[in-house]
């Protein structure tokens, strides 16, 4: 490969020595200098600076600030003489060139941003050099290598060096606005409603931000739950929806789909044993979910740094398909994410399982803060459930790591009494009975922005079809766990 330089070319890294000049210069300048360093240093860090005698004159400045002394010539000269540093920051010649500076206090923000511009450049461009330097050694393999680059290039795209603090007035507005918009609407759901009343009473709907783990036993029906809610809200509420299956391909998928759509009984959508009923059924339901924007992904062992740079790159599509005032109204336009399921993504992390689970938990959370979507991510639960006389799961049924439960917005369980009920299950945790339509309980044991309590739905099991409990169907008494039954209003 031809090199892009020549032999005898070579390029300055990014730098603008005026800029820098001009920060250190109007923290001079500033009458409340500790007012104009504070300003500076929720941009700036030491290490921006392209000059070392830049990065060490303000780090005196720092430290003056930190003792409470003003900024002067004579404060500065003292601390870089006790720091032993004057003559190499070019003596009292140089701090007098730059207390002289005409920059402007007024404008220090804008030379801050230009100087940490230019760092940000020139640490991408260590990194990728860096990152060309193994590639050519082969020392690392290019899996490896490309999570490795990803993490870094991400860690420069969070430290921006932005002013994050939000004066509250600020906030109140938002707060103002989003109490406003929840007022108009004649229903409790301010967030992606689920599609099952009872369930969205509980939630207010899936909210962006929201890291949500739905948790059970295997063969309870978590995969088609939330392949139901994922039908719901891109049918409904006409949004795009991603689904990362790492355990089945995405033709069983759109199987689960299509019978829970059509209401037809999978076996028969497996073996083609269609009835004419099925037939039809299947003409509606391929077109219904032809028209909804329902993404899925079934690579195995995927990472999730794989998953973080599919989103953003199906993220930036959405968005050079929408006008302008589109985008300004909805710059976020990912629905929902699901996950299925978060015990089998991969992790560089080889210390422990427990702590790589810990690491993929606190990375979901912050994909999802970072994309404004709710992310669903199904977990299995560990065998402790099985000894209990109660079956329903609790918290610490979550398999591998306490981490799942403290970074999860809302954790929620799926439990079937049937599944249980029958002692001669077969591996579908379908027991030997011929029920076909079951009840399921949905149990919220922590949700972050609601109420806990439980919400019933029907569970078709031959479609894998989720519907809202039969209107006069007659359960016992609500759950032991002290679990609200929300169908009966009770648990606010």
């Amino acid at each position: 490969m031809d090199n892009a330089l020549g032999p005898n070319e070579y390029r300055q890294s990014p730098q603008d020595i005026a800029a820098e000049q001009a920060v250190l210069g109007a923290i001079f300048f500033d009458v409340n200098s500790a007012s104009a360093m504070a300003a500076a240093q929720a941009i700036l860090e030491p290490n921006d600076f392209y000059r070392q005698a830049h990065q060490t004159i303000f780090k005196a400045m720092s430290q003056l600030v930190d003792e409470q002394r003003p900024i002067d010539m004579l404060t500065l000269q003292d601390k870089l003489n006790s720091m032993q540093q004057l003559e190499n920051v070019g003596g009292m010649a140089y701090l007098s060139e730059l207390s002289e500076s005409t920059a402007s206090a007024a404008n220090l923000r804008h030379y801050a941003d230009i100087v940490h511009e230019k760092s940000v450049l020139r640490r991408m461009i260590e990194t990728l050099t860096h990152t060309m330097t193994i590639a050519y050694n082969g020392s690392e393999d290019s899996e490896n290598l490309l999570e490795e680059l990803g993490r870094q290039l991400d860690n420069l795209a969070e430290n921006r060096g932005d002013d994050s603090l939000r004066q509250i007035k600020e906030v109140l507005r938002e707060f103002q606005s989003n109490l406003d918009n929840a007022a108009e609407n004649d229903n409790d759901v301010v967030g992606l409603a689920t599609g099952y009343p009872d369930l969205d009473h509980l939630t207010h709907g899936f909210r962006e931000d929201q890291m949500i783990v739905i948790g059970a036993r295997p063969a309870v029906g978590k995969t088609a739950f939330v392949l139901n809610v994922a039908k719901n809200a891109a049918k409904s509420e006409k949004v795009p929806v991603v689904v990362f299956s790492l355990e089945m391909g995405a033709v069983d998928l759109v199987t689960r789909l299509v019978a829970a759509e059509g209401a037809i009984d999978a076996n028969h959508l497996t073996t083609g044993q269609m009835t004419s009923n099925d037939w039809q059924s299947l003409t509606l339901a391929m077109q219904s979910l032809a028209n909804m924007k329902i993404y899925l992904d079934d690579t195995p062992g995927i990472r999730i740094n794989q998953i973080s740079a599919k989103l953003r790159k199906l993220e930036k599509d959405l968005l050079s398909d929408m006008t302008e005032e589109q985008r300004d109204a909805n710059p976020h336009p990912l629905g929902m994410v699901i996950i299925d399921y978060l015990g089998l993504i991969e992790s560089t992390n080889t210390e422990s399982r427990q702590q790589a689970v810990s690491e993929i938990s606190r990375s979901i959370k912050k994909l999802a803060k970072e994309l404004h979507t709710p992310i669903l991510a199904l977990a299995q639960l560990s065998r402790g459930v099985e000894q209990r006389q109660d079956k329903r799961p609790i918290l610490s049924d979550l398999r591998e790591s306490g981490s799942i439960e403290q970074d999860a917005d809302i954790v929620a369980f799926l439990y079937r009494e049937d599944y249980y009920r029958d002692e001669g299950e077969d591996d579908q945790g379908n027991g030997n009975d011929e029920e076909t339509a079951v009840p399921i309980e949905v149990i919220l044991e922590k949700n972050r922005a609601g109420a806990r309590g439980t919400a019933r739905l029907m569970f078709n099991k031959p479609t894998f079809k989720f519907s809202p409990m039969v209107p006069g169907y007659r359960q016992d008494d609500a759950p032991a766990g002290g679990h609200a039954d929300v169908s009966s209003g009770a648990g606010w």
